[in-house]
């Protein structure tokens, strides 16, 4: 596969990418907006920094799904992806793939456009959408800008470790204490992208279940499972994290 000189090799960080990683982490908490994974936020403050709206598009199994094994529905995929390299040209797909553990969820894409309903509305012309065999779901999520770049060639693919922070099981704790858990887990999030290891990561923008995403760039799902469960939200039980393996095209992911 052909591997774009500038994305570094699994497992190791450009230095560049970990400062400008780190100092957005540092901005959000500037502002209390990476207190989104706990609470709400206001997105107007998370401006002054350069942070950008992205829609985040869940593709689901539609009513179709099963066509997609037959001729006629591997014409239809291939349409798909075809449409998915063409916003990806046209500066509108930030990174998109399919989720590899055959779930509910087969692949998400990552759009930048500033609300939901534009995002589904760019989505609908995607030949898998208008076959049936996806439904859409949209997310706005808040991430700083710079962490996205330009596609390899179909066939150049790397899987990274996708995962959504959820509400925990535990959410008890008095102000003091999510307080002090934010700033740690902050902390956490902050050497693992100094370490190479947390590539992307951001807050919903709506309040629900979900309250966040996280992408590990590591060698396996047991390594991402281990990284994300460290967290000391997650630790603690104040978020849980729900991991998929996501193939994308190299390079989309810096």
């Amino acid at each position: 596969m052909r591997i774009r000189p500038d994305v570094q090799p699994r497992g190791s960080a450009s230095p560049a990418r970990s400062v400008r990683v780190a100092r957005s982490l540092r901005s959000l908490a500037s502002v209390g907006v990476a207190a989104a994974l706990v609470v709400p936020f206001a997105a107007p403050a998370a401006a002054q920094h350069k942070m950008t709206t992205y829609q985040l598009v869940l593709l689901r199994k539609g009513p179709s799904a099963a066509t997609a094994s037959t001729p006629e529905g591997q014409v239809v995929v291939k349409d798909h992806v075809a449409h998915l390299y063409k916003l990806a040209a046209d500066g509108v797909a930030m990174a998109a793939g399919p989720f590899t553990d055959g779930g509910e969820i087969q692949g998400i894409l990552v759009v930048k456009t500033d609300t939901p309903e534009k995002a589904l509305a760019i989505e609908a012309a995607d030949p898998g959408v208008k076959a049936g065999i996806f439904t859409m779901e949209a997310l706005p999520f808040l991430s700083p800008e710079g962490w996205f770049g330009k596609w390899a060639a179909f066939g150049a693919f790397e899987t990274v470790y996708f995962g959504f922070l959820t509400r925990g099981p535990n959410r008890g704790q008095d102000d003091e204490t999510a307080k002090r858990l934010q700033t740690e887990h902050l902390a956490y999030m902050d050497g693992q992208s100094k370490e190479g290891k947390l590539i992307v990561g951001g807050p919903f923008m709506v309040d629900g279940d979900r309250r966040g995403l996280v992408v590990y760039r590591v060698a396996t799902m047991e390594e991402a499972k281990q990284r994300a469960e460290a967290d000391p939200m997650v630790k603690v039980g104040r978020l849980a994290v729900e991991l998929h393996p996501w193939s994308v095209p190299k390079g989309a992911l810096k």
